[in-house]
């Protein structure tokens, strides 16, 4: 199959959530083999069932054994891993000053957010070394940029996976790894479903653009940066937020 990513091996975290299965469906568009991992079964067996050529592997990649799992799976179906995509998240406490949060909250929001895509890219690396290279793209935030009120846990964690996209470009770029990352605004996701209209509009006027983002259009931001066309591009985070953080 031609396109960007004919033939590479790609991980994809949360790819049964709203932006990951546009991710998936577009590196399988691309000619990516793809390995799609989430705590949601049903959720990836329709993936699947839509896209017959995509691997699923029910995982928490919060524990070691989830690791571990998905890189066997890997191992397993691909032989390789091209392609890092830490996408899995979760948002956190919504209501909370941090003088109110509970530290078991922001222990759980740093595990998902922070702590797992690290441990997945500590068991890429040994692996794309080896192969000569790779590509890591992580799913940052604006949120990680600029304080949100009563989203400590999630502002402070995305912060982290920005310094951990720059870090891992700083150690890793001489031995052909790139880490880059993508930092979505408000994405029309399920998760927007629960918000009253008024709060949605209120959302939307705030963008200069004047919409919500589409999924597909931050995949395609991924996809590219998992690409040989930004061969270059290592380090950055690349904001796709309709010009609402500038």
């Amino acid at each position: 199959m031609s396109g960007s990513l004919a033939g590479k091996a790609a991980l994809v975290t949360g790819g049964a959530g709203g932006i990951g299965s546009a991710i998936v469906r577009r590196f399988a568009a691309e000619g990516a083999r793809v390995l799609a991992a989430d705590v949601d079964a049903p959720g990836l067996d329709r993936l699947a069932a839509d896209l017959p050529g995509v691997r699923t592997c029910v995982a928490d990649i919060t524990r070691a054994d989830g690791v571990a799992a998905l890189f066997a799976a890997m191992i397993e179906g691909f032989g390789r891993i091209d392609i890092l995509v830490n996408n899995a998240g979760i948002g956190g406490p919504r209501t909370q000053r941090l003088h109110e949060l509970a530290l078991d909250d922001f222990d759980a929001v740093m595990a998902a957010n922070l702590r797992a895509p690290l441990a997945l890219t500590q068991a890429a690396l040994p692996l794309m070394i080896g192969q000569g290279g790779g590509a890591i793209v992580n799913l940052a935030s604006p949120a990680g940029f600029h304080a949100v009120p009563r989203v400590g846990p999630y502002s402070i964690s995305k912060a982290g996976m920005v310094m951990l996209t720059k870090q891992t470009a700083r150690e890793y770029a001489a031995e052909g790894i790139r880490a880059n990352a993508v930092a979505p605004g408000v994405t029309r996701t399920p998760i927007l479903d629960d918000l009253p209209a008024a709060h949605l509009d209120q959302i939307v006027a705030a963008i200069p653009q004047g919409r919500i983002a589409r999924p597909d259009e931050i995949a395609s931001m991924v996809a590219y940066l998992a690409s040989d066309d930004a061969s270059y591009v290592n380090g950055s985070i690349v904001m796709v937020d309709g010009a609402a953080g500038t």
